[in-house]
């Protein structure tokens, strides 16, 4: 079984640094603590609504994106590699 909240961190903190940005600035730009940030990201604290919205703001990502694979839909995940 994976852990959710592992998984959305992987999948953020890629995103961010693939965005170019640090932990830090994404703070800072979201008004998320860093120390909540932090946690989060590395699967310590649960991903709520409100931060997966405020983490895609602060990236420049729609909220799905920060998503981990396993709330892909089926139809959708076929559909990535085409």
């Amino acid at each position: 079984m994976s852990n959710v909240n592992a998984d959305f961190g992987h999948k953020a903190e890629q995103i961010i640094h693939d965005k170019g940005m640090t932990k830090r600035a994404v703070s800072e730009k979201s008004g998320i603590p860093y120390s909540s940030l932090n946690s989060t990201l590395k699967g310590y604290r649960a991903v709520t609504l409100e931060f997966i919205i405020a983490l895609a703001e602060a990236v420049g990502v729609v909220p799905s994106e920060l998503l981990p694979p396993q709330f892909a839909s089926a139809e959708l995940a076929s559909k990535e590699g085409e």
